[in-house]
C-alpha cells in the first residue's frame, strides 16, 4: 500500500511536471494604455512583460484573451481565464480570486472627473456630484465614498473609449479617471480643446494586484508566484520593466 502510495505521488508529480511545461496560462486582458496597448495588431505593455515572466517561472505559455473590464472579471471568476492584472483588492472580490502579495503597482495617479470644456462644470466638492450623470466602467471599483454612494446617478460602460465617446456627445456630464488612461484615447490637440478636469479629485495612493481565480487549475501556483513577484520588485526587475515600457510608450507617434 505504501508502496502503491509513493507510486501514485511520483507519477501526479511527473503529470504536474509535464502540464507546466506544455500547459497554459489564460490571462485575461483589458486595453489600459500603457499598461497593455495594442500596437500593430500585437499587444505590448508593461502589464504584457510582467506575464510573461511569470508564467516563464512555472513553465507555462501565456495565452492573452482581449475583454472588456467586467467580461474579464466574470471570465476569472468562473475559471475560464486563469489571471489578471490590476485589480483593488476587496473582500467580495476575495471570495472569487487569489491575490498575489505583494501589489505589484502602488497607483499614484489621482483620479479624476473629467467633464467638457464648453459645459462649464464646477465640482469642487463631492456633494456637487449629485446633479450629475457620471459614466463609470462596469465592474471597477474606484474609491470607497464613491463607490458606495447611493446618491450619486452611475451609468455603467463597458469601456474607456466609450467613456470618452459619451461625454462627447454629452450623453454623461463627467467621468472618473486617471489622466494617463484617457491621454491616449484622444488626439492632444482634442484633449487640450475639449476636455478639463475638475478640482475635485481623488488623490491618495491605491494598490494593484495580479490575481488567480479559484476556479483556476494554477491555483496551486500562487504562493510560487508571489515569491517571484516579491523577488522582481525588490531586486529592481519590474522597474525595469516599466522603465522600458513607459520610454516606447512615450516614443510611439500614436501617443503624441
Amino acid at each position: 500500500m505504501k508502496y502503491f502510495c509513493c507510486c501514485f505521488f511520483i507519477i501526479l508529480g511527473l503529470f504536474n511536471c509535464a502540464s507546466a511545461a506544455t500547459g497554459k496560462l489564460n490571462v485575461a486582458v483589458f486595453l489600459e494604455p500603457p499598461y497593455v496597448d495594442l500596437v500593430a495588431n500585437k499587444l505590448v505593455g508593461e502589464n504584457i512583460d510582467i506575464i510573461h515572466l511569470l508564467a516563464k517561472s512555472i513553465g507555462l505559455k501565456p495565452v492573452f484573451l482581449r475583454c472588456p473590464p467586467v467580461r474579464c472579471l466574470t471570465m476569472l471568476k468562473q475559471g475560464q481565464a486563469d489571471m489578471i492584472l490590476g485589480l483593488s483588492k476587496s473582500s467580495p472580490r476575495e471570495q472569487h480570486f487569489i491575490f498575489l502579495n505583494p501589489p505589484y503597482l502602488l497607483q499614484h495617479q489621482p483620479l479624476r472627473f473629467f467633464t467638457l470644456k464648453s459645459d462649464n462644470l464646477t465640482i469642487k466638492n463631492f456633494s456637487d456630484l449629485t446633479p450629475l450623470l457620471v459614466g463609470t466602467l462596469r465592474g471597477a471599483l474606484y474609491f470607497p465614498l464613491f463607490d458606495e454612494s447611493q446618491s450619486i446617478k452611475k451609468i455603467e460602460l463597458t469601456s474607456r473609449k466609450q467613456l470618452v465617446n459619451m461625454l462627447l456627445k454629452g450623453r454623461i456630464d463627467t467621468f472618473l479617471e486617471r489622466e494617463e488612461t484617457v491621454l491616449p484615447l484622444l488626439s492632444t490637440t482634442e484633449y487640450q480643446d475639449k476636455f478639463s478636469m475638475a478640482n475635485y479629485q481623488y488623490n491618495k495612493p491605491m494598490n494593484s494586484y495580479i490575481a488567480i481565480s479559484r476556479q483556476s487549475k494554477i491555483k496551486h501556483y500562487a504562493n510560487e508566484l508571489s515569491q517571484v513577484l516579491s523577488k522582481a520588485i525588490s531586486d529592481g526587475t519590474i522597474e525595469k520593466i516599466r522603465t522600458k515600457n513607459r520610454k516606447k510608450h512615450l516614443e510611439n507617434p500614436k501617443h503624441k
